[in-house]
């Protein structure tokens, strides 16, 4: 596979992963150091620390040790990094890193601070106007105000705050400068107004944290953020090429979260791509990870090739969930809510609700009038309805950021007068992929194709295997290095880019004209919708009415 190369590298909560692409982004080799075996000493579990009071963090250090033992690992196995001419990172954690520990993900410490946010700004809707989501414990304003509150003499003291995402892409120069967060990243810290075309940091969210007297210096702890995901940031440090033997050609690029990597290569997460800012408790309202955006307040440069804002949202679900084939008159009656954590979508829900309604009740077999059961009376059912139920709440959630495109379903009967937005095409990641009959189910309820991410090995597509975050950062370190070679390059597009790379991917393996069923280079349909699509688009409704029922039936149970 052809040079120059192009490097990924994702920090997740288990692991430091590396990804190596050739300039088709063919994906050349793969390899990881993961922090519970490789780095025993930290003594992690599931790579992180459980503390007091809620508190899920990681060492530091865990992360700077396991980049070089990383980049040792890459040396050993032969890797031509001296022709690797970019080079981008992605992290997990979405949390200060400006102390000895980096607050994970699962973290709940801090509640209180996530009230006093909200209360701010007049409510949980007011702030994921503002800042695309409601307040996290996770995110970094919350954690940041909890640092001020309980160590602050740790807060004065601190001179930049940074996310592992930015972080690393200062250890992969090491030319003596903070790099800037990414601003798809930052929408993960409730501190980023994106509710003006002038994005910024929100002047009440910082007082809110630091008072009045405080907010410019925490506008300047936080620094400037990087608003165009391609522009090169710096070039490899010294330690890299004498160390390991990268070429000082090798150009860094912003980093970004390992959820706006994940999208760009396409879990529990479902990504949905959007040219409008949807914000909502619900979900997460996210800026694209690789685009050159307009100016923000923050910005001086000139910047002609500018594009429109684009978005992608994220539904996250903390509770994961043998299947039938549907005809488009079997519609489903039995519904199941199982919330075995208090879940994320929607916000607190908790416990197992199970459901059965009564086809004769109407159109919509009034979910009104469902009896709440125990158990189903046929026990192979009960796996059948968690899926049915989750998918049905992608189906539901995901028009509901859609509802700015004009290709809307057709009715599914001429008694139900409403259109229901749906998604064009469906990515499958995980290990669930595997199975076909959970992706046809997949196909069914969202009325969509579903398709794959495929390599050409031994002469045929199979499967891909890579690991999608470090990919698709690489990605991103494709596009960036590509706007470096020419001045007529300096505005392209990333989607342009990739299509490119595709092209002359397929060319190189002589695919052209080729019928297949590929849906471009490198993706295959996996799943299409058979006529039980029919069916589950008439019970999105319906669907919602019992999750409607569940949450009041939780909560009366709390009195």
């Amino acid at each position: 596979m052809s040079a120059p190369y192009f490097l990924g590298l994702d920090a997740s909560t288990q692991s430091l992963k590396a990804s190596l692409l050739s300039v088709n982004l063919d994906v050349v080799s793969e390899c990881s150091i993961h922090f519970d075996s490789d780095l025993p000493h930290y003594g992690t579990k599931g790579g992180v620390i459980f503390g007091q009071d809620g508190e899920v963090y990681s060492p530091v250090l865990m992360i700077v040790e396991a980049m070089d033992k990383l980049f040792e690992k890459i040396k050993s196995r032969g890797w031509d990094v001296k022709e690797i001419r970019g080079v981008a990172a992605a992290g997990q954690f979405s949390n200060a890193f400006s102390r000895s520990i980096v607050p994970n993900w699962q973290d709940s410490s801090t509640t209180r601070e996530c009230n006093a946010l909200e209360d701010a700004v007049g409510g949980a809707k007011a702030l994921a106007h503002i800042t695309g989501s409601k307040a996290h414990e996770r995110f970094t304003g919350a954690q940041i105000m909890r640092f001020r509150r309980i160590d602050s003499a740790g807060y004065e003291a601190t001179d930049r705050i940074s996310l592992v995402s930015s972080a690393i892409t200062t250890l992969l120069c090491l030319d003596g400068e903070v790099k800037g967060i990414d601003e798809s990243d930052v929408c993960g810290m409730n501190l980023w107004t994106m509710n003006k075309r002038e994005r910024g940091w929100s002047q009440v969210l910082l007082e809110a944290i630091a008072g009045s007297e405080g907010a410019a210096e925490l506008a300047r702890k936080l620094g400037r953020v990087e608003t165009d995901g391609g522009r090169p940031v710096g070039h490899v440090g010294s330690w890299y090429v004498q160390r390991y033997g990268f070429s000082p050609e090798c150009l860094v690029f912003p980093g970004t979260g390992d959820n706006p990597a994940t999208f760009l290569s396409l879990t529990y997460v479902v990504l949905v791509s959007t040219h409008k800012y949807h914000p909502h408790p619900d979900f997460h309202a996210f800026y694209h990870p690789a685009q050159i955006a307009p100016l923000s307040v923050q910005d001086t440069d000139k910047r002609e090739g500018a594009e429109p804002l684009r978005y992608f949202n994220m539904l996250v679900y903390k509770t994961v969930e043998a299947l039938r084939p549907v005809s488009k008159d079997d519609l489903p009656y039995q519904a199941a809510f199982w919330w075995l954590l208090p879940d994320i979508v929607p916000h607190g829900a908790h416990g197992v609700y199970k459901y059965v309604t009564d086809p004769s009740a109407g159109p919509f077999f009034e979910a009104a009038t469902a009896k709440r059961v125990q158990d189903f009376s046929d026990p192979r059912k009960e796996a059948i309805s968690i899926l049915e139920s989750q998918l049905l709440n992608y189906r539901s959630r995901s028009s509901s950021i859609l509802d700015d495109q004009t290709d809307l379903s057709i009715p599914s009967t001429a008694n139900i007068d409403i259109s229901i937005p749906r998604l064009t095409r469906v990515y499958a990641t995980g290990g669930a992929s595997a199975n076909r009959t959970i992706l046809s189910m997949i196909a069914d309820v969202l009325n969509t194709q579903v398709c794959k991410n495929v390599e050409y090995l031994d002469g045929k597509w199979q499967d891909a295997q890579w690991n999608s975050c470090s990919v698709g950062v690489a990605y991103k370190a494709r596009w960036g290095w590509e706007r470096t070679r020419n001045e007529s390059r300096k505005w392209v597009g990333f989607d342009q880019v990739i299509k490119e790379c595709r092209l002359a991917r397929r060319k190189l393996r002589g695919g052209e004209g080729e019928r297949s069923d590929l849906a471009e280079e490198g993706i295959r349909i996996i799943a299409s919708p058979t006529e039980g699509a029919r069916a589950f688009e008439r019970r999105v409704e319906w669907w919602r009415e019992l999750e409607k029922k569940a949450l009041n039936d939780q909560r009366s149970q709390a009195v």
